[in-house]
């Protein structure tokens, strides 16, 4: 077992303990789509955005190892368990897909990079920066969009030539202040369309997008939501169950809104009265995580998970939200004002 902030089993250990005289409860986190995939033996299942409210039917008596496909949810899903008393809670490390890979191959294991319905999302993390970009695709059309593409576009080109795909719009959640992006040069390179809010004050070529606006890519669109708060021109980018965040949600907390036009009670009102209205079992899709950003290092989250464990989002109201978001925050970038500047210049 490696220790942590969640103890993390590997799969041949976990083998071990399930063969022996006491094993563990093993509970499976995924959502019922994927868990009709594979999944192993005599577990339990609660979909992670359900657990914060299921855990009262959990044994204390009894090991629990908590298991998704590549690991990310499980962590998150034992933390939260632990936090309530499960001291035992542990995740499996490398999820059900390196189980099957390393212990039982019988298992049968997702396609490659395919989500529900054969859509592609690849997210693409930058350790060293802390940031996320996101490309999305039509296998069948062979089309895709990037999502707040980081300004070294090396690997985004590569992926594009190396398989085959046209590039069919760049989209950026709002402007950043903590990185320079690659929208600009990603256009020159590949001549795919720039999508902004119609918000932004972006001085490069561009195509501007509204609430309940949709951007169209094969057989497959990404539906705009507005959400101001950490910035003036700040979208949200809703396809099938999945939520791309951008700032205005991070996991455990939410962007900052002193970087610029900002603003924490508008902030509020996209939390609250926009993305708060999902279900419970949206995947939200965040820009930044890692501790360069006083961030968990996690990749994704759900509603209901951020609904009933995020500090942010549990301020008792529109007030104590306001208070929460000025006081305390670290100082400003130093740099923060020229990043903007570039962003918007291109």
């Amino acid at each position: 077992m490696r220790e942590g902030v969640v103890p993390l089993i590997g799969p041949k250990e976990l083998s071990d303990l399930l063969e022996g005289p006491e094993p563990p409860l093993m509970l499976d986190v995924r959502s019922d789509a994927e868990r009709r995939w594979a999944h192993l033996p005599d577990d339990r299942h609660v979909p992670i955005h359900l657990l914060p409210r299921e855990t009262a039917g959990l044994p204390h008596d009894r090991p629990i190892v908590t298991y998704d496909h590549f690991g990310p949810d499980a962590r998150r899903a034992a933390e939260l368990l632990r936090s309530r008393g499960f001291d035992s809670a542990a995740a499996l490390e490398g999820g059900i897909d390196e189980y099957a890979r390393v212990v039982d191959p019988s298992l049968p294991r997702y396609p490659d990079g395919q989500a529900e319905g054969g859509l592609l999302l690849q997210q693409l993390p930058r350790p060293g920066t802390g940031c996320l970009a996101y490309f999305l695709g039509d296998p069948v059309a062979r089309e895709a969009v990037l999502i707040d593409p980081g300004f070294d576009t090396g690997p985004y080109l590569d992926a594009l030539r190396g398989g085959a795909w046209h590039l069919a719009a760049i989209v950026e959640t709002h402007t950043h202040a903590d990185h320079l992006a690659g929208h600009s040069a990603l256009h020159l390179a590949t001549d795919a369309p720039i999508y902004v809010s119609r918000r932004s004050p972006a001085q490069y070529p561009h195509r501007t997008l509204s609430e309940g606006e949709a951007i169209d890519f094969g057989s497959e669109e990404l539906r705009i939501l507005e959400t101001p708060g950490h910035t003036l021109d700040h979208l949200t980018l809703r396809i099938r169950g999945s939520a791309f965040v951008g700032d205005t949600l991070l996991i455990g907390a939410c962007g900052r809104t002193d970087l610029g036009d900002g603003s924490p009670e508008m902030l509020w009102d996209s939390l609250i009265g926009k993305l708060m209205c999902l279900p419970d079992e949206v995947e939200v899709y965040p820009a930044h995580f890692g501790p360069r950003h006083s961030l968990p290092t996690r990749y994704v989250s759900t509603i209901g998970f951020e609904r009933a464990t995020n500090e942010a989002l549990n301020q008792p109201s529109r007030e104590a939200f306001v208070r929460y978001m000025t006081e305390g925050w670290p100082p400003k970038p130093t740099d923060f004002e020229q990043i903007v500047r570039a962003n918007l210049e291109g």
